[in-house]
């Protein structure tokens, strides 16, 4: 009885597996009735490289010879862009440029195929298109500050910190030609040098961005516009030297020409001989147009006495020898100033502070370009019978081209 029992378990087993084996091999050979399913290699790798409203896919593929296509996916399917594949000894790379995209991120399924349009499984990729949100982000660096070399052959541009993504900043400058010349300054860069450039220009700039590593297109807003400050040296005083011509009022009282230049501000200052008006010359050590000039009052005697008032200085290349006007132009008229206006004999300290600090006195642009000097006094303070002054500096715009 067990027997029978056992031999029927067997054949209800065995009828079952050949009944599941049948139906497999009619499923098996109703898929396979028009050939066996290929599935081509599927791509290596896909970069989406992020632009101005665009993005690049950059597909590599493996070594599969029957691919012909490539084709990519988003938008959930509804939208696709299909590249051919052009075959080479190497591993191939198919690029795709999607356009006329809004900002944002975006998905990608990338498949390959051969030529009779079987699929390879899918890659993924993800990649973001940048627009005006982005643009509107943008700012330009700016600038800490502007400086000259001490002879004026160079422009020192310190940079603040650079934003994310900056790449370069782009500099234009006018050269000594006139003509608009353009540096790309590196990024990192936080000081930058320019050479040749033209007096009383414009500086314009702007950053260049990259949003990502590999994005294939820059970014940037519109230029920011910055005014070269004028440039200014002070001359040499180690220059400076006494120049007397026959005419010419001479150092009395022990107060010398020479401590005009000495950087002393106390006294002994330089002093003359009596007579007023008179003058006095001496020679700067280089020609140039002067910008402007500072002079400083002997500390012993500020708005007394002898301290000059009123006063004309007058320049020449070439001046006469017998000590005459002849070959000198008047430069700029100068009258002294006491800031509380009071009477002879009272002064405030807010004078006192202002004649210490040194009296500023500008030329007019155009100045032409001397090198001996010749001051003609016709006022003193305290209309003293000579002169005396404290402290003597001069500035230009030239540069230095020795």
């Amino acid at each position: 009885m067990k027997t029978i029992k056992y031999l029927a378990c067997f054949f209800l087993v065995v009828t079952g597996a050949c009944i599941s084996s049948c139906t497999k091999e009619d499923d098996y050979k109703e898929i396979t009735k028009d050939g066996e399913i290929y599935y081509p290699g599927k791509a290596d790798s896909v970069a989406a490289n992020g632009g101005n409203s665009r993005i690049q896919l950059q597909i590599h593929l493996g070594n599969d010879p029957l691919v012909t296509k490539v084709k990519a996916f988003w938008n959930n399917h509804a939208d696709s862009v299909v590249g051919n594949v052009v075959k080479t000894t190497g591993n191939d790379v198919v690029e795709l440029l999607i356009d006329n995209l809004s900002q944002g991120t975006y998905s990608f399924d990338v498949y390959t195929y051969t030529s009779d349009n079987a699929k390879s499984i899918v890659k993924k990729a993800t990649g973001m298109a940048y627009g005006d949100n982005y643009l509107k982000a943008l700012t330009n660096r700016t600038i800490k500050a502007i400086s000259y070399a001490q002879d004026g052959s160079k422009v020192f541009i310190d940079w603040n910190e650079a934003a994310d993504g900056e790449k370069s900043i782009e500099l234009k400058y006018t050269d000594e030609a006139g003509a608009t010349q353009t540096m790309i300054v590196p990024v990192g860069t936080m000081k930058t040098e320019v050479t040749g450039y033209r007096s009383d220009t414009k500086l314009t700039y702007r950053s260049i961005y990259l949003p990502e590593p590999h994005a294939i297109d820059e970014f940037s807003i519109g230029y920011t516009e910055v005014a070269l400050p004028l440039f200014e040296r002070q001359l040499s005083k180690s220059k400076f030297s006494q120049y007397v011509l026959p005419t010419d009022a001479r150092d009395a009282w022990g107060w010398l020409m020479s401590y005009l230049w000495n950087e002393d501000y106390g006294t002994p200052g330089f002093a003359t001989t009596n007579g007023i008006p008179q003058w006095f010359t001496f020679d700067m050590g280089e020609s140039v147009s002067i910008s402007r000039f500072k002079t400083w009052q002997a500390s012993d005697r500020i708005y007394r006495a002898e301290s000059v008032k009123k006063f004309e200085i007058w320049g020449s290349n070439n001046p006469a020898s017998d000590g005459s006007w002849t070959g000198w132009e008047k430069l700029v008229d100068c009258q002294s100033v006491k800031p509380s206006g009071l009477p002879l004999g009272e002064t405030t300290a807010g004078d006192i502070d202002y004649a210490k600090a040194g009296e500023e006195f500008k030329f007019p642009a155009g100045t032409p370009k001397v090198r001996y000097i010749r001051i003609k006094v016709l006022e003193t303070w305290g209309n003293g019978s000579f002169i005396t002054m404290g402290e003597l500096s001069f500035w230009t715009s030239d540069r230095i081209t020795e």
